[in-house]
């Protein structure tokens, strides 16, 4: 009998420390960014002209942790390095030095931290929150010359994701809308190309992660 007492109480300390375990989780995660950018080109006599770039998809790559709260409640801390590109159209019809079919192409680096908060289902999580951007640099080609343009970024920019997510065991998969409630940029990206350029950076991610610890 005490033996069966002593045995039942290992199973369920252990059970009781797996569930405590099971409060937070950590793994990795990468995943496909499809880009897409708005510019704004602001004269110097106010007039203002919108265009659209032609973006290429970019990725992500990083770690994802979360921890369970209650009611079915989850905070999903995250740290990423992500890359996105575009090419944007300059001539001087858009305040650009340069002839008409010209392009301007930027790469850009970044570390990003969302914060989100999820609700989970079954197996389906829905979740929102911040996200800190931070850049690491930034890349510009305008025809033969490249040339690291970090300086014109901002710091510090201020995002937000929105989305859903399944969880098949270890495996999870997330689609989100990523935007940002501030401009990446503020500045013209040279004297000669784009005067007071501002560009609202906005992308969708679908990524595939891995839970470590479960």
């Amino acid at each position: 009998m005490k033996r069966i007492l002593l045995i039942l109480s290992i199973v369920l300390c252990g059970f009781s420390a797996v569930q405590a375990q099971s409060l937070f989780q950590f793994g990795v995660k990468g995943g496909l960014l499809i880009n897409s950018s708005d510019l704004k080109y602001t004269f110097s006599d106010n007039r203002e002209r919108y265009d659209e770039s032609s973006t290429k998809p970019g990725f992500e790559l990083g770690f994802q942790a979360r921890l369970r709260l209650p009611a079915g409640f989850l905070l999903q801390p995250e740290i990423v390095y992500s890359r996105t590109s575009g090419t944007f159209p300059i001539d001087e019809t858009n305040g650009g030095g340069g002839q008409y079919g010209d392009e301007l192409k930027v790469r850009s680096n970044w570390i990003e931290v969302p914060v989100l908060v999820g609700w989970k289902f079954s197996i389906v999580r829905l979740m929102l929150g911040p996200s800190f951007r931070f850049p690491m640099d930034e890349v510009m080609n305008a025809g033969m010359k490249e040339a690291k343009v970090a300086p014109r970024l901002q710091n510090f920019v201020m995002g937000y994701q929105a989305g859903v997510g399944v969880d098949l065991g270890r495996l999870t998969i997330d689609a989100r809308f990523c935007g940002n409630f501030t401009h990446i940029t503020d500045q013209g990206t040279t004297e000669q190309y784009a005067p007071n350029l501002k560009v609202d950076d906005r992308k969708v991610a679908i990524s595939i992660g891995y839970m470590i610890i479960k």
